[in-house]
């Protein structure tokens, strides 16, 4: 009965969010990283699924509704790390799906707020409010999905040094042109060859370069296979220099290299290291050596 009321209640807030401007962040009270999930369960009661440890699912006669929970780890990168600094159990993001869009224009949003977004390869478009921490995905004028995510001024609360979450200083999102791993080199240039047609084929194209090193790696892997990269795409392939980006990316389980075919006026790719440097065996004069974790 209890959870009956409380669906009850959660649908009716969701028609009177979507017909009104709510200028509050977070959602019925439930505001990332400020609340945990004690609190969503004395809203909602326990969730219809739990989706992982640090993940849960109410469905709902309109939509649904996913929280996710930081899991109160060490700062750093990869599975066994955290991205904000905060308790276990604490929200982190939430997600409203809606099984019905409404239009973008009952919500009469202030667009001034908003970064307005494509999805590249999607017919989505994305409205973000990094100020309030609100992203809404809108497909054929209507939304469908309304997503909720720290605001600015939690920033203090993110863990140093991670690549950033969304990117909203451009228009249009890429998608990775090629990449592969070890491969031998003959066959990494023939993939390179189809990266510089590609990067020909229409003026004002940028090219994006990124290596990660694997997980037991050489010192300077990373920056030794990206600059080996480029130089054959300027000396031999005769590819303007100052139209091709070469990023060290850091540490994946797998030494990776990954190409992008950048038009103008698109979003760079994100760097996504997955691998903590502390994690990582440097090999030094045939030797292996752990990177020394920090304090």
């Amino acid at each position: 009965m209890i959870r009956t009321i409380a669906l009850v209640a959660f649908c009716l807030f969701l028609t009177l969010f979507l017909v009104s401007n709510a200028e509050a962040k977070g959602w019925r009270g439930i505001v990332p990283l400020h609340s945990t999930r004690a609190d969503v369960e004395r809203l909602l009661g326990q969730p219809e699924k739990r989706l992982s440890e640090f993940s849960d699912f109410y469905r709902t006669p309109d939509g649904s509704v996913t929280f996710t929970y930081a899991q109160g780890l060490p700062c750093g990168i990869g599975s066994k790390y955290s991205r904000w600094r905060v308790p276990r159990n604490t929200v982190t993001d939430i997600y409203l799906s809606l099984t019905r869009g409404s239009q973008l224009s009952q919500l009469s949003i202030d667009e001034r707020k908003y970064k307005r977004l494509t999805g590249g390869h999607t017919p989505g478009v994305y409205y973000v409010n990094e100020l309030e921490g609100e992203r809404l995905n809108v497909s054929h004028n209507e939304v469908m999905a309304i997503g909720y995510f720290p605001a600015a001024e939690d920033a203090h609360l993110e863990c140093p040094g991670l690549p950033k979450r969304t990117d909203t200083n451009c228009v249009v999102l890429v998608d990775r042109f090629d990449w592969f791993g070890g491969i031998a080199w003959e066959h990494q240039k023939q993939r390179l060859d189809n990266f510089v047609r590609a990067l020909m084929d229409e003026k004002g194209r940028q090219g994006y370069i990124i290596a990660y090193a694997g997980q037991i790696a050489r010192a300077g892997e990373a920056k030794e296979r990206v600059d080996r990269t480029k130089n054959y795409l300027v000396n031999v392939r005769r590819f303007p220099a100052g139209q091709l980006k070469a990023i060290d990316g850091g540490y994946r389980e797998e030494s990776t290299l990954e190409l992008y075919v950048v038009p103008a006026g698109a979003c760079p790719p994100i760097v996504r290291p997955t691998v903590d440097p502390r994690d990582v065996q440097v090999i030094r004069g045939g030797k292996r050596r752990k990177n020394r974790r920090s304090s």
